[in-house]
């Protein structure tokens, strides 16, 4: 019946600490009010001094008090705070009950005892994170002795009422009859009062447990949202014991049958060992006990191409060479891997600051990834066209299946080509117009779209990785990275970087780690086993 209340960690350690000091500083204040509303209606300061029960109200602040002071002091081990808190509730509870064998038993000194003592196990269960069976064992320790206090309390109250009128047929026998009675009803209730303490723990702190599970994968926990795309949404997490920074992307199981989630999770393994300084890092993969597939990655800081192109428009030409060689470089590793990414579009590179560098180019979300092995072949749906509309090569488009390092190469070139004039190569008003031009249609001159002139050699380069013909593109992404390198161009410098984020980066939302992205820059599948 337990909750599965765990305080192993020092953020749920402190947190029970803190509630606990709460508790207590609660029932303080609660004493305090009591005291001085008994003080007021007692009559002189003399009147009330006298009275047994005043002193008791008094001594009834001291554990809240003593509780709240001693958890402010600094930090307890899990078992201090607990053993800290099971005594001051006790204490005041023992308080309350001699303070109720003050009260007269005409006027219900039993029921009124048990209702001050509801209140505190209740307020206590409400706010303190606990376990049912710590709940019931608490419960039962504080009515035994209002259960025995009243039983004394009824046998020597020498009672004189009107019994007919409260439902005796006749006198009792005896003041014993009544004390055992009084006891009985009083246990009646308490044991009540426990039941339904209990059961309120097990609903709010089970919701509490569901609610801190469901925020954790394996060793990290959630902590905001980041975005989502077409296959998961990304979130912001934290390692339990590393605690560093990490992005978790899950999968949509609801969205993705169980082949694609098996050859997502076969995906995953693979990219997973891709080490380049410009793919982002895959520290961890896993699954959920409800089936949901997730991984774990570097966490970045910086902003997408596609954020950077929006908020300012076409970027100065060195800057786009020097990110178009560190994507290249980071396909290079994949696809001496046999592994195309599929998916290369302006909102899967970041620059990121990073290691105290800026405009690190960061290749992300490898998500599509196709193996390419002989032996994998056969895994593959050729009749399904799987990536971006503005960035799908035509290959991949009319043969689906074939797709090949060529691909990425013609999808980093139609990047290029948006950070160099700010608009995709193609547009159209659906998906399929989009696909049509990139099979048909050849592409504005660089220079054209840009606006200005821009050197030949970088503008032919581009276009020769828009070719239709995947032969007509650079052999290989090292010799595309090669060729970037070789241009007769200025290099954007770690003092040019470091200028511009200067200048423009608190101008770009901080939360750019995921794909918020609507329309065409959305990753799609499109079946074309119809044709």
């Amino acid at each position: 019946m337990s909750t599965g209340t765990d305080f192993s960690d020092p953020e749920s350690r402190a947190f029970l600490q803190k509630r606990v000091a709460s508790v207590g500083a609660g029932f303080a204040v609660i004493g305090i009010v009591c005291a001085v509303c008994r003080a007021l209606i007692s009559g002189t300061f003399g009147t009330v001094l006298a009275r047994p029960i005043f002193p008791l109200a008094v001594a009834a602040i001291l554990p809240g008090a003593a509780m709240w002071w001693i958890c402010r002091r600094g930090e307890l081990p899990v078992m201090s705070i607990k053993v800290l808190e099971a005594c001051g509730i006790l204490t005041t509870a023992g308080l309350y009950v001699a303070m109720g064998t003050y009260i007269p038993a005409e006027v219900g000194a039993d029921t009124m005892t048990a209702f001050l003592l509801s209140f505190v196990l209740f307020a206590r269960v409400v706010y303190v994170p606990s376990t049912v069976r710590h709940t019931i064992i608490l419960g039962v320790a504080m009515g035994i002795p209002l259960v025995i206090a009243m039983y004394f309390h009824y046998r020597d109250a020498n009672l004189q009422l009107d019994w007919d009128k409260i439902g005796w047929d006749e006198p009792p026998e005896s003041d014993e009859v009544i004390a055992r009675v009084s006891a009985s009803v009083t246990t009646m209730w308490w044991m009540l009062a426990v039941g339904l303490a209990a059961l309120a723990t097990r609903v709010i702190h089970g919701l509490r447990k569901e609610i801190r599970d469901i925020k954790r994968l394996g060793q990290y926990t959630l902590e905001r949202k980041l975005g989502e795309g077409g296959m998961g949404v990304v979130f912001q997490a934290t390692h339990g014991m590393l605690k560093r920074p990490t992005a978790i992307k899950l999968l949509r199981s609801e969205q993705v049958s169980l082949d694609a989630q098996a050859r997502f999770q076969r995906e995953v393994q693979l990219t997973a060992k891709l080490t380049h300084p410009h793919t982002v890092r895959i520290h961890d993969y896993g699954r959920t006990p409800d089936g949901i597939f997730y991984y774990a990655m570097e966490y970045l800081e910086g902003a997408t191409v596609r954020e950077i192109v929006e908020a300012f428009g076409p970027q100065p030409v060195a800057r786009v060479v020097h990110v178009l060689r560190h994507a290249a470089l980071a396909l290079n590793e994949a696809h001496s891997m046999n592994l195309i990414h599929r998916d290369i579009k302006p909102s899967n590179i970041m620059l990121a600051k990073q290691g105290g560098e800026f405009d690190v180019t960061k290749v992300l979300d490898f998500g599509l990834v196709k193996n390419n092995d002989v032996a994998s072949q056969d895994r593959t749906d050729s009749s399904v066209v799987m990536g971006t509309p503005h960035y799908l090569s035509p290959e991949s488009i009319h043969a689906a299946g074939k797709v090949c390092p060529q691909s990425d190469i013609y999808a980093l070139g139609a990047v290029g080509y948006y950070l160099l004039t700010g608009r995709h190569i193609f547009d159209g008003e659906t998906i399929m117009e989009v696909c049509v031009q990139h099979i048909q249609s050849t592409p504005p001159p660089v220079s054209e779209a840009r606006g200005e002139p821009i050197p030949a050699e970088l503008e032919n380069l581009i276009m020769a990785c828009l070719a239709k013909d995947p032969e007509g593109r650079p052999p290989s992404a090292r010799a595309l990275a090669r060729a970037l390198e070789c241009l007769p161009l200025s290099r954007w410098t770690l003092e040019d970087s470091e200028a511009w984020w200067q200048r423009f980066g608190d101008l770009l939302s901080s939360d750019s780690g995921g794909e918020l992205l609507s329309g065409h820059n959305t990753t799609v599948a499109i079946d074309l086993s119809y044709q």
